[in-house]
């Protein structure tokens, strides 16, 4: 694909980097002042002259260098990135943006005029139809970039990152659609604020039982699969209403079994009653985002369930989802706690919100389901010390979220 450069943005000339532009770059790059809220504190000279001298040739890459009275004052990061989980979502129609200031030129504008040519070249040149950006909610000057650049925020992760000097800190996450941008579309929804704690609507189901599988819930008995187990699941998996709002609508069956049987995730797990399969909950362990040298792995887990439909309507997934939680931060022991789910899939969004679980982010479109096209997606966190997080011994106090449209993973 061409390159989108050159553009004109403000007074800023935006083009692609030169040989001779890159030593200017990196001379401000590792400056500490500069990088105070990177995830990558320092780069490695190599490598970043290696990634420039690639950027002007790439398809993913757009990359700029901005020139203020022809000195180089500033870089630009334009990536295209995949949206969205499901494995039939379309490719390069969703970009990243990012920029660095050299911190001489700071308190000029550059920075939002930089953010606002990287949008005209994602939108204009480009023809994406959504760009992102993420920036540490206590970065107020790029908070203030962003949001003069036309984006909208909807994602306020609480403690999602691990700063070097400040512990966990929370991220922005913002956005804008093609059609806000060229002025179709307005007043989207935004997540301002998700640091309020949620009450449970009702009691929750009491902490898990037992030191290892079986244990048990309030009225199940939890473990792990056996093959008949697997069998029961496969019987309803495949089910229309069962696979709507997961990311594989269908499983193939071997390899179904395959996956719940090879033992390679061990805090998998189904649910009995009197035998019978009412459904299964995963917790897989992932490591957290934050600055090099961070606490930061293993310190996540992505939770997910699915309901037998044959037990739908009678709490169920707010059991499974519920003991999923109290899991995590018990014997998994993790800060953190992700899933998701589609925005329209009400009856998960109820089972989320009704266990004490507050929005952090509301996607607008940044989703696809086949049958839907592109749908909005959330996330629901929670703090340990409700209930049963608090019964279960957990002692962090770090968020429980749980994003959307995950099922177990299988």
């Amino acid at each position: 694909m061409p390159s989108p450069w050159p553009l004109r943005s403000g007074e800023l000339t935006l083009r692609d980097a030169r040989p001779e532009d890159v030593e200017t770059l990196l001379a401000f790059r590792n400056d500490a002042d500069v990088n105070r809220f990177m995830m990558r504190t320092h780069v490695d000279p190599e490598v970043f002259r290696a990634d420039w001298a690639a950027a002007p040739g790439s398809e993913t890459d757009h990359s700029c260098v901005a020139e203020l009275d022809g000195r180089v004052v500033a870089m630009g990061f334009l990536e295209y990135r995949d949206a969205g989980y499901h494995p039939e979502t379309p490719k390069g129609v969703e970009a990243l943006i990012g920029y660095i200031v050299d911190p001489r030129h700071w308190g000029r504008g550059i920075a939002t005029d930089l953010a606002r040519g990287l949008l005209t070249a994602a939108f204009d040149r480009l023809g994406m139809r959504r760009v992102v950006a993420y920036c540490n909610r206590d970065n107020a000057a790029s908070v203030r970039v962003l949001e003069r650049a036309g984006m909208r925020r909807e994602e306020h992760g609480v403690e999602d990152s691990r700063h070097a000097e400040l512990g966990w800190v929370d991220g922005y996450g913002y956005a804008v659609l093609a059609e806000e941008w060229r002025g179709e579309a307005s007043g989207l929804r935004e997540v301002r604020d998700a640091s309020a704690t949620a009450a449970p609507r009702r009691p929750l189901p009491g902490p898990v039982r037992g030191e290892s599988w079986p244990r048990r819930s309030d009225r199940f008995v939890l473990d792990l699969a056996t093959d008949d187990d697997v069998d029961q699941m496969l019987a309803y998996r495949n089910r229309p209403e069962v696979g709507r709002w997961l990311l594989r609508e269908t499983v193939e069956p071997q390899a179904f079994h395959t996956a719940w049987l090879d033992g390679s995730d061990p805090w998998s797990f189904i649910a009995r009653l009197d035998g019978r399969v009412v459904g299964s909950g995963s917790i897989t362990v992932r490591d957290g985002q934050g600055q090099p040298g961070g606490p930061v792995q293993g310190c996540e887990a992505e939770v997910g369930y699915i309901v037998n439909p044959e037990f739908a309507g009678r709490g169920v997934g707010r059991e499974i989802a519920a003991a999923a939680l109290d899991l995590s931060f018990g014997p998994v022991g993790v800060r953190r706690v992700v899933a998701g789910l589609y925005c329209a899939n009400t009856p998960s969004r109820r089972i989320l919100s009704g266990i004490g679980m507050r929005l952090e982010q509301y996607g607008v479109l940044d989703s696809w389901l086949p049958r839907e096209g592109w749908i909005d997606g959330d996330l629901w966190p929670a703090r340990p010390g409700v209930a049963h997080l608090a019964n279960s011994g957990a002692v962090t106090t770090a968020a429980a979220l749980v994003p959307a449209g995950v099922e177990p993973s299988r």
